[in-house]
C-alpha cells in the first residue's frame, strides 16, 4: 500500500492524538493510585501504632501483680489475638501497597513509552521498498491482490489470507 503525503499527515496526526491521549490517561491513573497509596500507608501506620499499643499493654498485664489469674490470661489472650488480627490487616494492607507500586510503576513507563512513540512518529513516514524486476522478495509488496492458496508460502500463518505480490 502507498500512502500520499496528505494521507500520512493525517495518520501521523491522528496516531500522535492517540499516543498523548494514552499517555495521559496512564499519568492520571499513576496518580490516583499514589493517591490510594498514601491513603493506604496512613490506614498502615494506624494499625502499626495500635499494635504497638496493644504490644506494651499485653507487657504490662505479664508484669501485672495479679499476670497469674485467669482473667488476667483472658485478657492478654484477647489482646494477642487482635494483635493476630492486626497482623494479618497489616501484612494483606502491604501486599496491596506493594501490587499498586507495580502497578504504578507499569503505568508510568508505558506513558513514556507512549510519549516516545508519538515523537518517533513525528519524524517517521511510511517508505515504499523499490521492486526490481528480477527481484521478487522485496517487501513490502508494491501490487497486491488477495490470495487464496491455503498454502501460499506469504502467508502467515498458512491459514489465512494474505496480500501478494503480483510479478
Amino acid at each position: 500500500m502507498i500512502f500520499k503525503e496528505q494521507q500520512q499527515r493525517t495518520h501521523r496526526e491522528v496516531f500522535i492524538e492517540e499516543c498523548r491521549q494514552k499517555a495521559w490517561g496512564c499519568a492520571c491513573h499513576a496518580e490516583w493510585i499514589a493517591k490510594n497509596l498514601d491513603e493506604l500507608m496512613a490506614t498502615y501506620e494506624k494499625l502499626r501504632a495500635e499494635d504497638a499499643a496493644i504490644a506494651v499493654s499485653i507487657k504490662e498485664q505479664e508484669n501485672a501483680l495479679d499476670h497469674h489469674t485467669v482473667d488476667n490470661r483472658n485478657k492478654r489472650k484477647s489482646m494477642q489475638e487482635r494483635r493476630n488480627d492486626l497482623a494479618q490487616k497489616m501484612q494483606a494492607l502491604g501486599e496491596n501497597m506493594k501490587n499498586g507500586h507495580e502497578a504504578m510503576q507499569q503505568l508510568i513507563q508505558s506513558a513514556d513509552t507512549n510519549l516516545s512513540l508519538a515523537e518517533h512518529a513525528e519524524k517517521w513516514s511510511w517508505k515504499e521498498a523499490e521492486l526490481k524486476n528480477d527481484d521478487k522478495s522485496t517487501y513490502p509488496y508494491t501490487r497486491s491482490k488477495r490470495c487464496d492458496d491455503k498454502n501460499c508460502k506469504w502467508c502467515f500463518p498458512p491459514t489465512l489470507c494474505c496480500e501478494v505480490r503480483i510479478y
